[in-house]
């Protein structure tokens, strides 16, 4: 099935808007991916995947040869998050990494059941998964995937829904958002237009 305006994150070539670049040639991509599903259950699913390429044949002292395109990296992880924005439940899977041994951390990736992805969450997670104990390229993932619930929630609120559903959470207060980027500054329209529309 197509979902509407999910083209744009995979046309690596179209949608640009940027000045046209000097002469070039690809050397490297990364991609990391978020989609979000409601479940029946009325929590949020959101599925992550980390993917470096590089579009060239080359030797790997650990992985041997790898071809053109192969995935340096191919880490995918899908959260579960309840009404309360804490994790419910964590799946992971790794099937390329640069070594080996990558994969073994994967267990420790439960740790972070539990946790809220709200204020405090960066520095939960790299006491949970930082360091030997972890995957960089994981917390990045997951750094990823906790911005995105954020946007889930409210594009949840937004989502057609059977009559008699509950409302949907409403994630955010007006003074969690204040002076946290220039449009959401405290003497900005944006503020302005949001108190006049809760007041």
């Amino acid at each position: 099935m197509t979902v509407p305006g999910e083209a744009l994150h995979a046309d690596l070539e179209g949608g640009w808007i940027l000045p046209p670049p000097a002469a070039r040639e690809t050397v490297h991509t990364r991609s990391i991916v978020c989609r979000s599903f409601r479940r029946d259950d009325k929590m949020i699913d959101i599925d992550g995947r980390f993917i470096d390429t590089r579009p060239f044949a080359y030797n790997n002292d650990f992985r041997g040869a790898c071809l053109p395109g192969a995935a340096l990296h191919n880490m995918q992880l899908r959260l579960t998050i309840n009404r309360e924005r804490t994790i419910h439940e964590l799946v992971a899977a790794m099937p390329n990494t640069p070594y080996t041994g990558c994969a073994d951390v994967s267990p420790n990736f439960q740790r972070v059941v539990g946790l809220s992805i709200g204020r405090g969450f960066r520095k939960a997670l790299r006491e949970r998964l930082g360091g030997v104990d972890g995957c960089t390229h994981v917390l990045a993932l997951l750094e990823a995937m906790a911005a995105a619930a954020t946007q889930s929630f409210a594009s949840n609120a937004y989502a057609p829904r059977e009559p008699g559903a509950p409302e949907p959470v409403r994630i955010w207060r007006i003074e969690a958002l204040q002076d946290t980027c220039h449009s959401y500054r405290d003497d900005g329209p944006v503020m302005a237009q949001m108190r006049r529309r809760r007041a």
